[in-house]
């Protein structure tokens, strides 16, 4: 499994799915029943707030959503040792399309004391595997803006993660990151998070 380490400590998988899985996932959640997906700030209830994130989470089946557990499971011992991880595991999968104009501010996921999560402590290491390429120019399956970007805020630099089909990041929860509005096209991810034992 080939990966790749930056400043900000995340791991990166290319071709974590291959072409004919993520084009199985992108037409299942094309075509399942998606809902507005929730923001989270207070509680682990969360609630739908288009100010801050504007995307759409599909429900796919029992078994594809089983295939992609077992995926993500098989990349655990990597992912533990890597961020050297006590016991833990995944929460459920969310399987997402931006259509143009979605977004998502920057925020941190857990484990950072900024959100009031309820459980956010427990939250150590965030996924995000794209499905479909970002592009500069408009063309087939593929998305323009839609950026995966992280900001370092003690230097306030900010760097692009481009998206590809199969593509897995891993990194830790505490990291600033956004994905920047949608210009034209369909963006798709899956996204997940690692949490340990409490």
């Amino acid at each position: 499994m080939a990966t790749t380490r930056t400043k900000f400590d995340w791991q990166v998988v290319e071709n974590f799915l291959d072409a004919p899985a993520c084009a199985r996932l992108i037409d299942e959640i094309r075509h399942a029943k998606r809902y507005d997906a929730l923001t989270y700030g207070k509680g682990d209830s969360g609630s739908v707030d288009n100010r801050v994130r504007r995307v759409q989470s599909a429900t796919l089946g029992r078994e594809t959503v089983a295939w992609v557990a077992s995926k993500l499971d098989d990349y655990l011992p990597c992912l533990r040792k890597h961020f050297n991880l006590a016991p833990g595991g995944w929460e459920d999968p969310q399987f997402l399309r931006y259509a143009t104009g979605d977004f998502f501010v920057a925020h941190q996921d857990g484990n950072t004391g900024l959100l009031q999560l309820d459980s956010d402590r427990l939250r150590r290491v965030s996924v995000s595997i794209f499905l479909n390429t970002e592009n500069d120019m408009p063309g087939p399956d593929c998305y323009c803006g839609g950026s995966l970007v992280f900001t370092d805020r003690a230097t306030n630099e900010k760097i692009a993660v481009r998206g590809e089909p199969g593509k897995l990041i891993a990194f830790r929860s505490e990291l600033t990151h956004e994905v920047t509005p949608v210009t034209w096209g369909e963006r798709f991810a899956i996204v997940t998070w690692y949490r340990i034992v409490s």
